[in-house]
């Protein structure tokens, strides 16, 4: 009774500290979500065509390739000093459509910006899982991932509002002022952690980290997963457009839709991970997803059936992509942040290798993408079975 009281009176701290670092990765991730939908409307502000700036989009992919030198200096400086670096290489980024009002502009904000988000994500879950004791970390780590369906929910319509009321450049300001005050509230506010006092050169360190078969397994479980999700996610719009006719708010609903389950899953992870485990969870979460699978290709001649199908599809995805995370901050513990990092590169090269696959297999019908996403999780799940043992 006494250890639980003294547990809970440590943890408190952490939430006015959870909160400010959520709030960051909304701000953050609102900067990555608002690239696709407001993809046009850049063009026309840069006067280029769409294509172009997809061509940046692409290299903001291939920038999750460097997490694993990122998570180097989160382990040799610390958490804290990396979340800062990422939040100065934000705001640099926000602010250079205002000194080169161009395409050169633009693409700078997107590269910066998102090697910033590279550096913050892995070191804010490093930080938590520092602080945090395992069986509470589905908690915390569940309420900052309520940030990435937050922006698409919130932000990018504020985004859209701003744009409206004043011009395309007006995100990139309002995000720029937004980071710059999360950076000085971090700076005030977060303790400052001690990085390792030992020094390894990078391969070694990274060979460190992921030597286990338990580590090994998670980076199979994070580019199984995104490369799953990945082989729909990208033929989808082109699927509802296939089966009921080119309806605008018919993509706008399937948006709204796939943000509500975004949020469900994060919601499920934030409240039941510590009751039912965070390796339970992920198992439950990846085998509704093959579930999801065999039913949305079935979906294709109602709308509202096919809408459900799409939710189904991304609750499962996003409740064991989140439920991965808290359970991934103890797969390396002795080398924590340069795991993390890693895990992100597994899920970046997951999505970037899967995605010119996509279209290849929807030219024989979305089911061909489903059977292929789910076979790909029935990998993740004997990852998870045969060589995770932590709950």
């Amino acid at each position: 009774m006494v250890s639980s009281s003294l547990k809970k009176r440590k943890l408190s701290p952490m939430l006015p500290v959870v909160t400010l670092l959520t709030g960051t990765r909304t701000i953050i991730d609102t900067g990555a979500r608002m690239s696709y939908p407001l993809l046009p409307v850049f063009a026309r502000g840069v006067q280029v065509d769409v294509s172009a700036i997809v061509s940046i989009l692409a290299l903001m992919q291939l920038l999750g390739l460097a997490a694993p030198f990122i998570g180097r200096i989160s382990e040799q400086r610390g958490r804290k000093f990396t979340i800062l670096l990422g939040l100065l290489l934000y705001v640099a980024g926000m602010f250079s459509v205002f000194i080169l009002p161009d395409f050169t502009g633009l693409a700078v904000a997107l590269l910066l910006s998102s090697l910033g988000r590279t550096a913050i994500g892995p070191a804010i879950q490093a930080y938590i899982g520092d602080k945090v004791p395992y069986n509470r970390r589905g908690l915390y780590l569940g309420l900052v991932e309520l940030a990435w369906s937050g922006a698409f929910l919130f932000g990018v319509p504020a985004m859209t509002w701003l744009i409206a009321t004043f011009n395309w450049q007006a995100p990139f300001l309002a995000l720029a002022i937004l980071g710059a005050a999360s950076f000085v509230l971090i700076w005030l506010r977060v303790e400052a952690d001690a990085p390792a006092t030992h020094h390894i050169a990078f391969l070694p360190a990274l060979r460190a980290a992921i030597s286990s078969p338990m580590a090994l397994a998670g980076l199979g479980l994070g580019f199984s997963i995104s490369a799953a999700n990945q082989l729909v996610s990208v033929v989808f719009g082109t699927w509802i457009e296939a089966s009921f006719g080119i309806q605008l708010a018919a993509l706008a609903v399937a948006a709204a839709v796939i943000g509500l389950s975004e949020l469900a899953g994060e919601g499920i992870v934030t409240f039941f991970a510590d009751k039912f485990g965070k390796r339970a969870l992920v198992l439950v979460g990846v085998s509704g997803n093959i579930l999801a699978c065999i039913i949305l290709p079935l979906t294709g001649g109602d709308l509202s059936l096919a809408l459900v199908g799409l939710f189904l599809f991304y609750l499962t995805f996003e409740l064991s992509v989140v439920a991965s995370i808290p359970l991934a901050t103890e797969l390396s513990p002795h080398a924590r942040a340069m795991y993390l990092t890693a895990m992100m590169t597994a899920v970046t090269l997951g999505r970037a290798l899967l995605t010119p696959v996509a279209p290849a297999l929807f030219a024989y019908g979305l089911l061909a993408n489903c059977l292929a996403a789910a076979g790909l999780n029935l990998v993740a799940i004997f990852a998870v079975r045969r060589y995770i043992t932590v709950k």
